[in-house]
């Protein structure tokens, strides 16, 4: 599966995510992993800079707005995006916090290579 790269946040500031996942680097930084209903493909977050729980959208470090449809999931286009991005920007580390943005209670989430 290509890497595509994505629409300015001009072109497409809001995106709507399916099968998500929220992921935190070992650098404390937070990202949205999921399907993007809007360009049906696998999508990673820039950093996540403000979460509203009701709303259920944040709005990442590049100024886009990502909506979680649904509950957490996985989706296999995004974990590949996931894995190339991490990659390319040297993340060794991630935890799944996912439980902190659907709102279900916490489970034991330790840290993991990759």
């Amino acid at each position: 599966m290509p890497i595509w790269s994505v629409m300015g946040v001009d072109e497409q500031p809001d995106i709507t995510l399916q099968h998500w996942r929220v992921y935190e680097t070992e650098r404390g930084e937070h990202h949205f992993v999921g399907y993007c209903v809007e360009n049906h493909s696998g999508r990673v977050s820039s950093a996540i800079v403000s979460y509203d729980v009701k709303l259920r959208a944040g709005i990442t470090r590049s100024g886009r707005r990502y909506v979680l449809s649904g509950e957490p999931g996985f989706d296999q286009d995004a974990l590949h995006v996931w894995s190339f991005w991490s990659l390319r920007n040297g993340v060794t580390e991630k935890r799944d916090v996912s439980s902190e943005y659907s709102g279900q209670p916490e489970e034991d989430s330790p840290r993991v290579q990759g």
